[in-house]
């Protein structure tokens, strides 16, 4: 999937900030989100469900630092999703889901 290097380079930036409960709860929803990238019978719109069930509202009563960090996490996968879906719709092949 094409999301999977894009994913592995957000988790490398978060190598270089300082260890915060943020950055982690950011770095779980990433390794997440890669796991399930890496199976290859998901599709891109499987991850954007996956990642949209992750964000769903009452998950959790009180939001701290660790989980306002892995919603972070997971909106910037589905903004990479967007990216991705973006440039596959201006190149014409915008019914590809798989790769």
């Amino acid at each position: 999937m094409e999301l999977l290097p894009l994913i592995r380079k957000r988790l490398a930036a978060l190598d270089a900030e300082p260890a915060s409960a943020v950055a982690s709860g950011h770095r779980a929803a990433l390794w997440r989100a890669q796991q399930y990238a890496a199976n290859v019978s998901h599709t891109v719109a499987d991850l954007r469900i996956y990642a949209l069930d992750a964000l769903a509202p009452g998950r959790y009563v009180e939001e701290d630092d660790y989980r306002r960090g892995y919603r972070e996490g997971f909106q910037a996968v589905l903004a990479d999703i967007r990216r991705v879906e973006t440039r596959r719709y201006l190149r014409g092949d915008a019914h590809d889901t798989a790769a």
